[in-house]
């Protein structure tokens, strides 16, 4: 077991744990450095991760993870968004080099020499696979999302580009393959050197560096299924905490994540609105306003005209956002056209410019401007949809010298740029956020499982068994109890330790009153054979009368019980009342005169019938100790026997004449016992019966005088009868 001791040392905070991180990495960011820094398209920033999980479990290999892609991301500005594959890479290195894991298998084969080397390399290379599924696969999908264009390495061009021409496959789907490969290489590289370090570190050192998350003696898998299963379909606490963790990080990603676009929303159509009006403004600045109507009669052949047109081309491409640029007359019959320069939509239309002096009718959205255009007022900028689609547009007048204005000029910008640039900026927070939640995530899943739940399973478990298990052996439930030795340094240390005070109080209570109990137990067991001797002592003959047949009472109800007789019936507590009662059986016989009770000769009629009273006499003694007595009380079964152990399984007996069932279970037994000590020890009136007689006697009786059952578990045991006989007299 370790102790609190140990487990604290081994902590997140221990100066080697810390330096285990520290070094994985620096080695993570010096490796991907160097690497970057040549044409090859790998980044070998997954080594540390591999390291910091395989020697000290999944949270130094987790934090490991986020904090190489946040570094690197200060160096290259995009690491961040790759943040949740590094750490998904490091749990799957977790369950790689876990307890049950197939590395520790394929170790634990070659440690006996009996490895299978191609199942062993079979795994690896599973291994690698997904490691590379994670990397390249998913990290493929995520750069194309960013970028859209495949990786500038030379390796990955010629991977793109023999993909693309052999088997026709799509820019995306080049991309992907491309990524992959490179990464099967880049991640069996990582592993065979990851795998490397770790057999050169020392054992010593692994010792130190692990980290140990267990606030308390580690629960075995056994101990949680055992604990867990008694939940019944129930949810339980681990479930509903990781439920409530992942839910309110949710909620508060998806509230951020609303603002968020918000804001950018209302950011990018003001950014976008000042970009249109910025070109718009610099276009202006370039018409000359006395020019205007020698541009629309002569166009292209001016040479002024060809000077503006080709500065105009300058200005809309010094802005990628810009889509149109153009320069218009506003008059009554339509936009007369002074400048249109070309235009390529973000969709990939190409769209011609209008030659100069073409007259272009108004389009519907302009309407609720034009009384203002033909006014040659300023105007806003306005959102409006025409036949290339939806747009932003800046209208800035051109004045003459006069004040008047004799053209517009203006710039449209596209708003599917503002959809595009959304969900761009979805994405890359989305990205972000996924990398961040998982850290948290994850961390607070730990941190829940072994400060909270696993402290808790292992009190249940402990607790189930101390409630199963018998008096006598609750003492071993509370060594386990206080072996949890839970130091959590909260509330559910607290619990646990006033758990084991209440379990240590309870366990010396519980004793206490065994012991007490067994002594009550052993004092009424001597007071009934004391009383039973003294009622017995009258009669001179009996050679130990009641414990003979207490002892053959107890042999009887264990074949009944052995047998699966009477099984609703015969409990442990019902067999011990009828044990301990049985010397009470002939309890009546107080009132028996000496006379008759050690008559050498036969009964009278009248002797006989004052005999027979002994069972309703025995039942009146038992039932007047029965009321002094509150609760339910093994006298109750001593009230049988004492007055119906006489009665006959055919109804021929005494006092009532019951038949069958209707006798009660215990006088059935005490019946056989007491008949065949009768028949097998010697009396006033008679010799002892030879032992093969009186069980003959017995068998006989089996249907008419004892109930059947009785007599068959009677016979089965004869050898344990015996025993009892010998005890006493001779065979």
């Amino acid at each position: 077991m370790n102790s609190g001791k140990s487990r604290r040392k081994n902590g997140i905070l221990h100066p080697a744990v810390i330096a285990l991180m520290a070094v994985s990495l620096l080695l993570n960011i010096l490796l991907s450095l160097v690497v970057r820094s040549t044409d090859l398209p790998f980044y070998i920033d997954t080594i540390g991760t591999i390291v910091a999980t395989a020697l000290g479990g999944i949270v130094p290999g987790v934090l490991t993870a986020f904090f190489t892609n946040a570094v690197n991301f200060l160096l290259d500005g995009e690491s961040i968004f790759y943040a949740s594959l590094n750490m998904l890479i490091a749990i799957l290195t977790a369950a790689w080099f876990g307890e049950y894991s197939l590395y520790k298998k394929a170790k634990k084969y070659r440690e006996e020499k009996s490895a299978n080397p191609e199942k062993s390399l079979l795994d690896l290379m599973l291994y690698i696979l997904l490691l590379a599924l994670i990397g390249g696969g998913i990290g493929g999908g995520i750069t194309w999302y960013l970028y859209a264009t495949p990786s500038e390495a030379p390796i990955s061009v010629k991977i793109f580009t023999w993909f693309s021409q052999h088997l026709g496959v799509g820019n995306f789907g080049c991309h992907m393959i491309s990524s992959y490969l490179t990464d099967v290489c880049d991640k069996a590289i990582s592993v065979g050197v990851a795998l490397l370090i770790i057999r050169l570190v020392p054992r010593r050192v692994k010792d130190n560096v692990h980290l140990s998350s267990w606030r308390q003696k580690p629960m075995s898998f056994e101990e949680m299924e055992k604990s867990t299963s008694r939940l019944r379909g129930r949810m339980s606490i681990a479930t509903r905490i990781n439920l409530i963790i992942i839910f309110s990080t949710l909620l508060m990603t998806v509230v951020a994540l609303i603002f968020s676009i918000m804001s950018f929303r209302e950011s990018t159509i003001d950014s976008l609105s000042a970009s249109a009006t910025q070109i718009a403004y610099l276009a202006s600045e370039l018409i000359d306003p006395e020019q205007v109507d020698a541009y629309l009669e002569e166009g292209t052949s001016m040479p002024e005209y060809l000077q503006t047109m080709e500065r105009l081309r300058m200005i809309k491409n010094s802005s990628e956002d810009i889509a149109f640029l153009y320069v218009y007359k506003i008059e009554a019959d339509g936009c007369h056209v002074v400048f249109d320069l070309d235009a390529v939509l973000n969709n990939g239309t190409f769209v011609p410019g209008e030659m100069p002096g073409t007259i272009v009718p108004y389009e519907e959205a302009y309407l609720p401007y034009l009384e203002d255009l033909l006014a040659g007022k300023k105007m806003p900028t306005v959102e409006m949809n025409d036949q290339y689609g939806s747009f932003i547009a800046s209208y800035c007048p051109v004045y003459d010298r006069n004040g008047k204005c004799v053209c517009y000029a203006i710039s449209n910008v596209e708003t599917e740029l503002i959809r595009s640039r959304l969900v761009y900026f979805i994405g890359r927070v989305l990205l972000l956020f996924s990398g961040v939640l998982s850290l948290v995530l994850a961390m607070s899943i730990l941190m829940t499982r072994y400060h909270i739940v696993f402290p808790i399973l292992g009190m249940t478990v402990c607790a189930n068994e101390l409630v199963e298990q018998s008096v006598g052996t609750k003492e071993e439930s509370l060594n386990k109890i206080e072996e949890l030795d839970i130091r959590t340094g909260d509330e559910v240390e607290q619990l646990y330790r006033a758990l084991c005070k209440l379990t240590g109080d309870t366990v010396y209570q519980l004793n206490d009153n065994r012991r007490k109990s067994e002594a009550i137990t052993k004092m009424q067991s001597a007071l009934i054979i004391t009383m039973a001797d003294m009622v017995e002592s009258r009669d001179s003959d009996t050679g130990a009368h009641v414990l003979k047949t207490a002892a053959y009472v107890r042999i009887i109800l264990q074949g009944l019980k052995r047998n699966g007789y009477y099984a609703e019936k015969l409990s442990d507590k019902y067999m011990r009342d009828v044990e301990m009662s049985a010397p009470l059986h002939d309890v009546g016989k107080i009132n028996i005169p000496d006379a008759i009770l050690n008559k050498p000769g036969k009964l009278t009629d009248e002797e006989y019938a004052i005999m027979k009273t002994h069972t309703t006499a025995g039942k009146k003694i038992m039932e007047n100790a029965i009321s002094s007595m509150e609760g339910d009380n093994y006298l109750k079964e001593a009230r049988n026997m004492a007055a119906y152990h006489h009665e006959r399984w055919d109804g021929k007996g005494y006092p009532e004449g019951l038949h069958g069932e209707m006798i009660p279970l215990s006088a059935r037994v005490m019946a056989v016992a007491d008949v065949f000590d009768a028949l097998s020890s010697v009396r006033v009136y008679k010799p002892a019966f030879p032992f093969e007689v009186a069980v003959k006697i017995i068998q006989d009786g089996a249907g008419t005088q004892f109930d059947p059952l009785c007599v068959e578990v009677f016979l089965e045991s004869l050898a344990e009868v015996k025993k009892v006989l010998s005890k006493y007299q001779e065979i």
